[in-house]
This record gives C-alpha cells, structure tokens and sequence, in this order.
C-alpha cells in the first residue's frame, strides 16, 4: 500500500499543473479552466482536493453559518441579521467550484479507465460526495452532473439540478464507490487523511450514508431507513482515528489563519450562557478572555465570560473565540467528526431506527467531541475526570427529571449536543441539522429590517444564489426560482427539498 504524499513535497509538483484556484469570481473559471492542463498525476491532485477542501474561503461560514447558529459575531457578519451579502454567498459557491470540486471531477474523469487506480477512483468519489452535499444542502438545486466538465465540453452554462436528483446519485455514488475498493490493489493515492487505508474511507463511505439517511427521513423514510440499515451493517466510523483530518502546514496553512487574523469574533451569548450553565468544559478551549482583539488570553475564568447580545441592556461581550488555539497555521481541520456520527446514531435509537442504546451513542458521542479537541496543537485538553463529570451532570435520562422523558426532549438534548460539539470547523453541517430537527431551539437575532430580500426575523434555511450566475448562466438559475417562492433571497419558502416541517 502506498504511503500518502507530503504536503511539502507534493506542493513542489503542483506549482506546475496550473489548476491552483484563484480570486475570480467567474463561473467560467469556476466550472474549469478551459486554459488548465488536460491530464495530471493521480495523487498529486487528490491531495491538492483534501487540501483546499478545508482552505476553501473561511469567511462564508462564520459569516452566515457561526452567525445563524449563534456560536459568535462579528461587526463583518451580515449574518447576524440575516443580511443578503452577495459578496460572501459567492465566495462560497465560487470557491467550492473552482477548487475542490473541479479538480475532484476531473480526477474522476481521468481515472474511470485506470484499473490500477480503482481505490483513488473510489476515494475520490467519495469525496465528491461530500463536496456536493455541502454544496446542494446550503444551495439547494445546483449545477451538478455538467458541473466540473468543462475542459471536455467547453460549456461554461451547466444546467441545474434538483436536490432530490443529486442526493439519489450521491447515494449511488457511495454505494458503488465502497463495493469497488479493492485490497490487492495499491491504497489511496495522494491520501491526507488516512495514509492509504481503504478500510478508513469505507467507513466514511457509510457514515455518509448515515447521514444522507437521516437527512431524507421525512421526505422518503422508507429509503432513509435503508441507508440507515446499509450503513451501520457496512461500518461507520468508531474512533477519532476514524475522521477525515486534514494537518496543516505552513505551506499549506489552515483557512482560519486569515480569517481570525482578519476578524477575531467574540463567542454568542446563546452559545456561552448555555455552556456555563451546563459547566462545559470546552468553553475554555471555545474562547477565552483576551488582551486586545488578535492578541493573547489573559483569563479564562468562566464567571467573567459574557457572550455578544442584541440587547444593549445585557453585560457587554468579554470571550472571544480562541485566537492562540484557532487561527496557527498548522491547526488541522475537523471535516466530519465521529462525534456527528455517535449523536446520528443515538437519534437514530431514539426514533428506532437502529436497535441499540442511545445512552451509549450519546455518550460516547460527547466523550468523542471533547477528546478531539486534543487534535488543536495549542488545547489543553480535556481530561477523562472532567469528561465524566460533564456527562454525569447532563445525563441523557436524568431519573430526577421527567422532563427529559419524552422522545421529542430525548432529540433535543442530541441535537444540543451535536451543536456544541461543531464550533468553528462544522457550523454549515450544525445549520443543517438544526434545520432537520429544529433544535437547538434559537431565537432568532432581533431584525428590524423589511426588504423583502431580507428575512423578516427568521433564521435563513438556504443561501441565495451569487448574482453573477445570473449574469453567465441566468437561463438556467432562473429555472429554479419558482421552487424557492420565486425569489433569490430568505423568503419563507426558500428551503432545500430535504427541509420540510
């Protein structure tokens, strides 16, 4: 089995293959290059997709994600009043394209023919997946099987396609994807996150299709449930050892580099008053209590620690994220943690979809979040003591409380759970579970604003389409309005096809 290849050394062969990304907004260059090179080492562009599937522009999802999901504010975030800035939705859109994605389809392309490669082949649809329900989960219906093909066609107006659509081949994908993998053949080439093992990938393979089965239960349960049922029986993730993690180097410095240095954001008082409340020890990994905006923490004594509020009678903000633990260059990415996968599985109990203990899922599920955080070069940790005494103080069935009885109050302390354990690296997949079970229960930010492509004091559940596709590939943008209230803004009627009440 083949090692994966060095960031360092990789990065020497990449300078030449012109398929770098770059600041322009265009979707011509975001769909691909037609000027780009037409044929590249396997391995070499698989690591450049991990890579700068965790570099793709940062500023999108504290924005609008860490602000929908109340972890913190900025005075950059248009976010916090659920403000349509074209801007930053593009950067989003954009930079998914013309990066990971592109160069992650034209791998494709070029393997498909290579039996000596079918376990990158694999892994790397695999990752497309992953890719595309990011993209189709904060969007809705996009540009999927013409996306990504325009070196071969030259066509720069990919046409749109339902959600619905793209998850039944996402699902297709993985299916097909875990039952190629091959172990008489060479590992995964260019491998970042799991040196080759395809094992590793096959268990991400099925925890995505835990997650997909989920995601669809209310729209097709009877599918759900069978993805459910093929994904424990497959092989989830079982470990952190189990999680994609791309490590950063100063080479390829982690995204949140720039953006901490750019805006150093204070913690919500949503997020912190919750976690001091409860005696969360993550909070003084989350944030602490600094001398000046970009500068060092002085305190992290949590009786101090007040979170940013919409109401100016409230103590104004003292915590901000974590600068020290949060913006180093070699701070790794987090893309889908096993936490994600344990509070999956413990809902998944609750509903009875899966015959096992919910307690132990979400238990375990805690125990996971809060051992990863050992993963931040700079953390300090969380000890096996203080972990079990968190769980101790938040049961998942307080005999004490009847309360929590109720499958509905069981849901929401998962989902509770699942918010505070995707802080910084996983608003997006936060916002999109709290879309699926409406907890945490948020109240919305205060919004006094009443343009109509503004949302009148609701939390937004899709992102508006960036004006420029309606400049290079309008005809096909504005086929899919009338499914979004026929409007490119946070109407009420502008949710994905999987988020229905």
């Amino acid at each position: 089995m083949k090692k994966y290849i060095n960031i360092k050394t990789f990065m020497i062969g990449v300078i030449f293959m012109g398929i770098i990304s770059s600041c322009d907004n265009d979707f011509a260059d975001v769909n691909l290059d037609p000027d780009a090179v037409t044929s590249v080492n396997p391995g070499q562009l698989f690591s450049k997709v991990l890579i700068n599937s965790s570099r793709v522009d940062m500023e999108p999802r504290t924005n609008y994600f860490h602000a929908f999901m109340q972890y913190g504010f900025s005075g950059f975030w248009s976010g916090t009043q659920y403000v349509i800035s074209d801007n930053i939705v593009a950067r989003y859109f954009n930079g998914m394209y013309r990066s990971p994605i592109k160069n992650v389809v034209f791998l494709i392309d070029q393997l498909q023919d290579d039996p000596l490669n079918v376990n990158t082949l694999s892994a790397a649809r695999i990752w497309k997946v992953f890719l595309f329900q990011k993209m189709t989960d904060v969007y809705g219906d996009i540009p999927y099987f013409e996306s990504g093909q325009s070196l071969t066609t030259r066509d720069f107006t990919p046409a749109y396609d339902t959600q619905e659509v793209i998850y039944n081949d996402l699902i297709k994908e993985l299916q097909e994807a875990k039952a190629a993998f091959d172990s008489e053949l060479d590992g995964v080439r260019g491998d970042q996150f799991y040196n080759g093992d395809i094992v590793r990938w096959e268990k991400l393979a099925n925890s995505l299709l835990l997650r997909i089965g989920m995601r669809i239960m209310k729209v097709d349960p009877t599918r759900g449930q069978s993805l459910i049922n093929e994904a424990v029986a497959g092989g989830v993730m079982e470990s952190n050892d189990d999680m994609p993690v791309m490590r950063h180097t100063e080479n390829e410095p982690n995204a949140f580099n720039f953006t901490l240095g750019d805006q150093h954001f204070v913690l919500h008082k949503t997020l912190v008053d919750h976690m001091k409340i409860n005696e969360d020890p993550r909070l003084t990994i989350y944030g602490g209590i600094h001398d000046q905006a970009r500068g060092v923490v002085i305190s992290t004594d949590t009786t101090d620690y007040y979170g940013w509020s919409p109401n100016p009678d409230d103590s104004a903000a003292t915590v901000r994220v974590t600068f020290n633990i949060y913006r180093p260059t070699e701070t790794p990415f987090l893309h889908f943690s096993y936490a994600q996968v344990e509070f999956l599985l413990a809902e998944a109990a609750v509903r009875g979809l899966v015959g096992t203990d919910p307690q132990v899922h979400y238990e375990n599920g805690i125990r996971a979040s809060m051992q990863s955080l050992a993963l931040l070069p700079a953390s300090p940790g969380i000890s096996d003591t203080q972990i079990a005494d968190y769980i101790a103080a938040n049961p998942f069935d307080d005999p004490g409380d009847t309360s929590d009885d109720s499958d509905e109050a069981k849901i929401e302390k998962i989902a509770t759970e699942f918010w505070l354990s995707g802080f910084i690296f996983d608003a997006d997949e936060v916002w999109n579970n709290w879309k699926r079970t409406g907890f945490p229960d948020l109240t919305p930010n205060p919004n006094s604003l009443t343009q109509a492509s503004d949302s009148p004091g609701r939390i937004p559940r899709k992102l508006p389409y960036p004006q420029d596709e309606f400049v290079r590939n309008g005809e096909n943008v504005r086929a899919v309005l009338p499914r979004y209230g026929n409007a490119n803004d946070f109407n009420e009627a502008s949710r994905v096809w999987w988020d229905i009440d």
